[in-house]
């Protein structure tokens, strides 16, 4: 049988059977972001950890909770 881990990107929620996947992976295929515009970043409790490295593996843990930064600067008003 096939363990499936539940995660969530912003408030938007995931399912996979892989217990490990890319930062790519996680930030195009599920997320479908522009990686050349925008990161991933990992919640920790309180810690937000920037996953700039695409080809990072994650360990997959049913829960995990991302949300993706944009790179594009500010406008300034």
């Amino acid at each position: 049988m096939h363990k499936k881990f539940e995660f969530f990107i912003d408030k938007e929620n995931f399912d996979t059977e892989e217990p490990q996947l890319t930062v790519k992976q996680i930030l195009v295929d599920y997320g479908k972001f522009n990686p050349a515009e925008n990161v991933l970043v990992l919640k920790d409790k309180n810690d937000l950890k920037e996953l700039n490295d695409l080809e990072e593996i994650i360990e997959m843990k049913n829960g995990m909770h991302f949300t993706v930064f944009s790179k594009k600067p500010n406008p300034v008003s």
